[in-house]
């Protein structure tokens, strides 16, 4: 505001007079010189010399032009500039207290008992403010200068902030801030300034006597992902006191030695049988709480859902499919709590133990229910991947090795797209639930098979054009109908590295999220999600954990069965099964999630009787697609599919609908492969209704596919296949 009135009383001067002249002798208006008009020229006066030189300017070179001497000197002690400031006229910016304060009377008609300070910070603050502003401001309701806008930039970067202040605006901002976290103001460079600042908030949170402003700006850092990992500094240097109480601390808190703390006070209390309530209040009021979520660990919610879980329902269970039904709604996300947990006590035993027990607690109420039901165990596993093939969809089967039913509900839960549907549908694993069966079942095999490529084959046998490959393998280049994609890391990595292979399985969340959502972008409308088995966590084991060796002759012991091929005379604790498996015509299960005292390693398990183990996911993923961009095909499909020559054209036609202005125009991409390996992949073309593109390319590198997608979302938008012609070439002819 304090511009537009200095840039009125130029105008009115420059109305009747070429040049005036503007004093200021204290300097503190120089920066008004910005307001003035580009075709305005302005003329520093900062001697008797350069008085001289500028009335040469003025006369000679700015003759034509409206000229402003600024003159850093009173009136009187100007001397080749007198006449002037005699016949043109003047702008007095000498004492600029008084000049705004004039000015501030005359726009409201009100005297303002700002301090000299604050008033002149206000005129420096009023760009682009109004007169409302400056009543409240002059009536003491708004400060000129808001901390708030300010002090978060400050801390992110207080040198580059500090450089963006005049001393003016630094000095009243300086008091402002030691006021705030009432402390001595002192001269110090911005960076040990804002380090004192940051101090101060992290020592109010410790003391949970933070509020008001400092609270807001902790609220606004910790939740900016812009300026987070700045606090994430300030918070790695800072020393927690030895005395700090992780249950009085406030709950907001960014430091994750406290919610160690906190953790091992409730494994303390869970293992001498204590009071767990204050601790489990604490943790509930801080993951409760939607502020600061970046400096809270993901593994504290798990905790409180262990703490706080509770077994309910299980009277009301009289099959196995009801069985399914609520471990799916109910007791799968206590089973990712707890891997979580594993992932980040592993290394702390003593802390995780007494998680782990109150865990196993829970767990059993599960598996007494499980064993005592009734009904005949049916597995439902047979043909998963042939059934799911069938129907008109483009669809994709992802068949994973070692995939809980609690890590694909993590999966699909966290897709967050509203256009994809997911039916949830759990099935039973066929026995022993280990690879070599599952995946032969999963396949359509009658028999089971250690053969990957047997398996395949009879997948084959009913759709001939289905494509097999592994998972890293899919790109914008897959345009198989029908795809089934293997993914075996999750059960390699727990067999080869136990319970240090959590840690990845927690990755391969989102890389599975990830390639579903790859898949919807390159037009599948169905995704199927299964797997051959389950696992159990076996966890933190002593000797007398395991279940003991079955008596009688074995042909096989393995951690979760033992096979035999005449029947056990002690069964003891041991589920029999009938039924012939590589040899063997009696399976044996243990009534525990426990493993066999076997050679193998401990901590990941599976081929036993658990619902961990054999109820499975199927879960469907649908999607209807939207696509409101210009549509966009391959015109030549058939004559690309019997290429003559060396040379074959790609012809792209853009679909006629000028009407609509969702089809204006699209940016597409065009893509070459040689089986799996993208040859050309960088051509970009824009193309509006109507439109038609031919492109040509010579036959070499073994290519042998097109593919189209658009730019900006990677959506496979049309594709064919390139093939030779059988027939004679006739180019050389002519």
């Amino acid at each position: 505001m304090i511009g537009t009135w200095f840039k009125e009383d130029i105008e009115h001067i420059l109305a009747e007079h070429r040049c005036l002249v503007v004093t200021d002798a204290a300097g503190e208006g120089e920066y008004l010189l910005k307001y003035l008009p580009d075709e305005v020229k302005q003329l520093p006066i900062t001697n008797e010399y350069s008085e001289i030189e500028a009335k040469y300017l003025a006369e000679k070179e700015h003759a034509d032009s409206p000229v402003v001497f600024y003159a850093k000197k009173k009136a009187d002690r100007l001397t080749f500039l007198q006449e002037y400031v005699q016949t043109c006229g003047m702008v007095v910016l000498d004492d600029m207290e008084a000049y705004v304060r004039q000015k501030l009377f005359a726009a409201t008609g009100k005297n303002t008992h700002l301090g000299k300070d604050k008033l002149l910070l206000a005129a420096k603050l009023s760009e682009g403010k109004n007169v409302k502003w400056w009543q409240s401001v002059a009536d003491g309701i708004t400060e000129p200068l808001r901390i708030d806008e300010w002090l978060l930039d400050f801390l992110h970067t207080p040198a580059a902030t500090r450089q963006k202040m005049d001393d003016t605006v630094w000095n009243v901002f300086r008091g402002e801030i030691y006021r705030l976290i009432d402390r001595p103001q002192i001269e110090q460079p911005a960076e040990t300034m804002a380090q004192e600042v940051a101090n101060v908030i992290l020592q109010r949170l410790i003391a949970n006597t933070i509020d008001g402003l400092l609270l807001e700006v902790y609220y606004h850092w910790a939740d900016s992902t812009e300026k987070a990992e700045s606090l994430r500094r300030y918070v790695s240097n800072y020393q927690l006191p030895a005395d700090a109480d992780s249950l009085k601390v406030h709950s907001d808190h960014p430091f994750l030695a406290l919610d160690q703390q906190v953790t091992k006070q409730l494994s303390e209390a869970m293992k001498f049988h204590h009071d767990t309530a204050p601790v489990i209040t604490f943790i509930k009021r801080r993951v409760e709480s939607k502020k600061a979520k970046a400096f809270k660990p993901e593994w504290l919610s798990s905790v409180l859902l262990l703490s706080t879980f509770t077994v309910k329902g299980l009277g009301g269970i009289s099959t196995y499919k009801d069985m399914a039904t609520y471990y799916q709604r109910n007791f799968a996300k206590l089973d990712t709590a707890m891997r979580k947990i594993f992932v980040a006590w592993l290394n702390d035993q003593n802390t995780l133990r007494p998680l782990q027990e109150h865990y196993t607690l829970l767990n059993n109420e599960l598996l007494t229910c499980w064993y005592g039901l009734n009904d005949q165990y049916r597995p439902t596993q047979q043909n998963l991947v042939v059934n799911a093939l069938g129907g008109g969809k483009r669809t994709a089967v992802i068949v994973c090795d070692g995939l809980r039913l609690e890590i694909a509900e993590a999966i699909v839960n966290g897709i967050g797209d509203k256009n994809v549907k997911v039916a949830k549908n759990a099935e039973f694993a066929v026995l022993p639930s280990v690879t070599e069966n599952g995946m032969s079942a999963l396949f359509g095999c009658t028999e089971p098979t250690m053969n990957a490529q047997t398996r395949f084959n009879a997948l084959k046998a009913v759709y001939d054009n289905v494509v097999i490959m592994q998972l890293d393998m899919l790109n914008e280049g897959t345009t198989a109908q029908r795809l089934v994609l293997n993914y075996g890391d999750i059960d390699q990595v727990g067999e080869k590295k136990q319970l240090g292979g959590l840690k990845d399985i927690n990755n391969y969340e989102q890389e599975l999220r990830e390639k579903i959502l790859l898949l919807f972008r390159l037009g599948y409308g169905k995704v199927v999600l299964t797997t051959d088995h389950g696992f159990v966590i076996t966890g933190i084991l002593d000797e007398a954990d395991k279940e003991p060796r079955p008596d009688g002759t074995l042909m096989k012991l393995d951690e979760r069965y033992a096979l035999t091929e005449e029947p056990l005379q002690k069964k003891n604790n041991l589920i029999e099964m009938a039924g012939r498996y590589f040899g063997s015509n009696y399976q044996y299960y243990a009534k525990t999630d426990k493993p066999f005292v076997t050679k193998g390693a401990y901590g990941y398990a599976h081929g036993g009787f658990t619902p961990q183990e054999c109820i499975i996911p199927a879960y469907e993923l649908t999607t209807e697609t939207n696509d409101m961009a210009l549509g966009i095909a391959i015109s030549n499909k058939k004559e690309l599919q019997a290429v003559t020559g060396n040379y074959f054209t790609v012809k792209l036609q853009a679909e006629n609908s000028k009407s609509d202005i969702f089809r204006s125009e699209r940016k597409i991409k065009l893509l070459l492969y040689a089986g799996n390996t993208l040859i050309i992949g960088n051509m970009i073309y824009s193309m509006k209704p109507g439109e038609t593109v031919n492109v040509e390319f010579e036959m070499a590198h073994g290519i042998d596919k097109v593919v189209l997608v658009d730019k900006d979302t990677s959506a496979q938008i049309d594709c064919c296949a390139i093939k030779k012609s059988q027939s004679r070439d006739i180019d050389d002819l002519f």
